[in-house]
């Protein structure tokens, strides 16, 4: 994995996250060659995101990575919910 999260080890007991880091490193990979090596989180942390160059570090992806599969958590799931109620409100 590219994109790989710091707590993977909970795979087993949450495969809610699991899901949700491999959606992750499917949707930041781009396997057809077409984005140039460039994936998701280089268009969203580019100064120009018509023209990313580089400025995702390893730490950014990690950062991103655990974040995304913190959201198949249990809390991360909550956290979801609620915003879905506040989209109904909308």
């Amino acid at each position: 994995m590219k994109n790989k999260g710091m707590h993977q080890y909970r795979f087993k007991q949450n495969p809610m996250e699991e899901i949700f880091a491999k959606a992750w490193e499917e949707r930041s990979t781009d396997p057809s060659g077409m984005a140039d090596g460039r994936d998701t989180l280089d268009y969203l942390l580019a100064e120009n995101p018509d023209k990313p160059c580089g400025e995702v570090s390893d730490r950014d992806r990690i950062v991103a990575a655990t974040v995304i599969q913190w959201l198949g958590s249990p809390v991360g799931q909550y956290f979801l919910d609620e915003i879905n109620e506040r989209r109904k409100e909308i």
